[in-house]
């Protein structure tokens, strides 16, 4: 548990900043290009995080739990890192050309040809890049992975915005975007090579490790792909259907929907290497125990964050986005709902795929990428924007419910109904009394997020406090760890 605290409270710090850059950063983005500009980066950025991922071929996940397999030896580790290595300069290299095909022969989509340099190189260096940072994730070095991750988002923001802010507009942020792959490859590998021996495999070594690689990455594209596509496809639909005005509407709806996802997603991150560990040790009891843990604190984490969004939508787009991003508070509210749901399975999944049910959990991810294809195409052209979210949250409600059979069918032990009852009713109470709280003062958009958040903090800590599912302990626990770790 001490190891797994530790993991969690790295990649809290290291997503946290990196959450921060991110949120600096869009606003700044939507008042230095116009908002029809918005749109075109919001569809391009869709389509390179599918081909992006799709390159991977699920070699980020794929090697940190082969990694976290076994993890103490050293020899072992090596020989992983190569081979992932390897396999991701070959996927890359067949994506790029891929890609070049596709430009050349009139496939790809005419807003994407003048990025197509762009692509080809996210997609080399963004796959050697992967591969260390998993590696680093796979020896529960995460403070590392995700330093690399936060210099990234470091470059890429700024070199983004300072060439759209000369006039280099969209192609000055996808300039900026490479740029950050390819330093932050350079780097990363440099770090690496100072903690794993990094050296040429030999074909028995490709055959002892390369199949169970390639093929628990596998399993993870497919899963990531449709995932990925869960999370883009409405965009893209709402861009084909309703242009890019709307498109930059819906994103300003998504982007902040998603913000909520920042704790289970740190959760998430944190428990496939580490339940890989646990489970080729039989220590089941203890992966019971972390996520009952960890399946509260997101579920209070995304209470706290979705409920604030939630009521104060309006405000939050007003003040973030702009006034006239102002038009999508309703969507983001249907959106928060779905995620709140999608949220809490970030936590299950990882442990259903560290302990064999990986197969059935992407199943019913592709089952939800589906259902949400299906919704938006009736929903859209009839509804816009807010037809894009009730489709794609109804998707995200399915797949928890999908995990949840899962995770009851699977040989862990699945949290009791009362004892989530009684988690989700003291959240309902407080979602009763900040909304009304908030709907009885009239105040301006700016007075209301500086004023009504430190109030809804007190009283959501005062409420689980109160309930006994924050202990006071574990408060004064984890600030001792930060103290130590710094």
């Amino acid at each position: 548990m001490a190891s797994l605290l530790r993991s969690i409270i790295s990649i809290f710090f290291g997503k946290f900043a990196g959450l921060i850059i991110s949120i600096l950063f869009t606003p700044i983005l939507v008042r230095v290009i116009s908002q029809s500009q918005y749109g075109v980066y919001a569809t391009v950025l869709a389509g390179f995080s599918i081909i992006t991922l799709i390159s991977k071929g699920g070699l980020f996940d794929a090697t940190r739990k082969v990694v976290g397999d076994g993890k103490d030896d050293s020899h072992r580790v090596s020989k992983v890192v190569s081979i992932s290595l390897l396999i991701g300069i070959v996927y890359a290299l067949l994506a790029g050309i891929a890609v070049l095909l596709s430009s050349n022969l009139g496939v790809l989509p005419a807003t994407y040809v003048p990025y197509t340099w762009a692509i080809i190189l996210v997609v080399f260096f963004g796959n050697v890049y992967a591969v260390a940072r998993a590696a680093f994730y796979g020896i529960q070095r995460e403070s590392i992975a995700e330093a690399l991750n936060i210099g990234r988002q470091l470059v890429y923001t700024s070199v983004a915005l300072l060439l759209a802010y000369i006039g280099y507009d969209v192609v000055g942020v996808f300039t900026g975007y490479v740029f950050s792959f390819v330093l932050l490859c350079i780097l990363g590998l440099l770090v690496l090579r100072r903690s794993i021996p990094i050296e040429m495999p030999s074909r028995d070594d490709v055959s002892e490790y390369g199949r169970e690689i390639i093929s628990f990455g596998g399993y993870q594209l497919i899963g990531g792909v449709s995932a990925m596509l869960l999370y883009k496809v409405d965009l893209l639909l709402v861009e084909s259907f309703q242009g890019q005005t709307s498109a930059a509407l819906y994103q300003s709806a998504i982007v902040p929907a998603e913000m909520i996802w920042f704790v289970p997603s740190v959760i998430q991150a944190a428990f496939l290497q580490h339940t890989a560990h646990l489970w080729s040790n039989g220590d089941i009891d203890t992966i019971n125990s972390n996520l009952k843990e960890g399946f509260k604190y997101a579920v209070l984490a995304l209470s706290l964050f979705g409920i604030g969004l939630f009521t104060l939508a309006d405000s939050f787009l007003s003040v973030y986005f702009g006034p006239s991003y102002s038009a999508s508070s309703t969507t983001l509210q249907i959106l928060l709902i779905g995620t709140f749901f999608l949220g809490t399975t970030r936590v299950v999944t990882p442990v259903l795929h560290a302990t064999g049910w990986v197969r059935e959990s992407e199943a019913i991810t592709v089952a939800g990428l589906c259902i949400n294809l299906v919704l938006n195409v009736l929903l859209i052209p009839k509804y816009g924007i807010i037809g894009a979210g009730i489709g794609t949250g109804v998707s995200y409600v399915a797949i928890f419910a999908g995990n949840t059979l899962l995770w009851k069918r699977s040989p862990l032990r699945i949290v009791s109904l009362r004892w989530v009852v009684r988690l989700i009713a003291v959240q309902l109470i407080f979602l009763a009394v900040f909304y009304m709280t908030v709907s009885s003062f009239s105040y301006s958009p700016l007075v209301s997020l500086l004023v009504f958040p430190p109030f809804g903090l007190l009283m959501f800590l005062s409420l689980n406090v109160t309930a006994g599912y924050i202990p006071v302990e574990l408060i004064r626990e984890f600030l001792h760890k930060v103290q130590l770790d710094r």
